[in-house]
């Protein structure tokens, strides 16, 4: 109902075609290969995570690397905005902004102009100033270097003189704050923020593979 009151309300616009309008990722990609639109307007469903948003980014620039893409959603998480429009999305609209917003920013993206709804832009501002890396205390940091090495809850706990509970909560917590969701993202959060080192007194190396314990 939401997609087709959308695509009528795209049709009544001067100027503007709609060519397909597909549900789901896989439908989308498969109308975009068929299609090659100069937009493709892609509704993020919720929950979502950086992750996540990045990977179907990704996967719509490259079945068409020509159109440009307006990510509309009703999170107003800067990271998650961040990481789409980082992975190659032109423009990021909610779903709270008025009617009218909509063929301003398809016109815009289609002129090669980005266009981000403005409260996510001042939020996106606010994330950049501060260093990701201080957005995690000392002891995060710490937990954060030695999964990164590969300990387990319990060896994290040992090394904390904490309890298998705590190092379990504080995970979830890391997780949350950061924006991510499995240890893969977290270890490339790692790397990527400097806080593992192989040669880090911190954290050792782990002992030899054992059955890999969920995060």
């Amino acid at each position: 109902l939401i997609r087709g009151a959308l695509a009528a309300m795209i049709v009544g616009v001067a100027g503007l075609e709609v060519v397909a309008a597909a549900e789901g990722i896989d439908a989308t990609l498969r109308s975009v290969k068929g299609h090659s639109p100069d937009v493709i307007l892609f509704a993020l469903a919720l929950p979502t995570n950086v992750d996540k948003v990045s990977e179907q980014v990704v996967l719509l620039a490259g079945s068409s690397p020509e159109s440009a893409i307006i990510i509309l959603t009703a999170s107003d998480s800067a990271a998650v905005a961040r990481a789409a429009l980082s992975a190659g999305a032109a423009g990021y609209v909610l779903e709270s902004e008025p009617p009218a917003v909509m063929p301003e920013a398809i016109r815009r993206v289609a002129e090669g102009q980005p266009w981000v709804s403005p409260r996510i832009s001042n939020a996106i501002t606010q994330l950049n100033r501060a260093p990701e890396k201080d957005e995690l205390s000392a002891r995060q940091q710490t937990i954060v270097r030695s999964i990164a090495w590969g300990h387990t809850s319990k060896e994290i706990a040992v090394e904390l003189n904490l309890s298998r509970r705590t190092i379990e909560a504080s995970r979830a917590d890391i997780l949350h704050k950061l924006d991510l969701s499995s240890r893969a993202s977290l270890v490339k959060y790692a790397i990527d923020h400097d806080l593992f080192d192989e040669n880090d007194e911190m954290s050792v190396p782990p002992a030899p593979p054992r059955q890999a314990e969920k995060l």
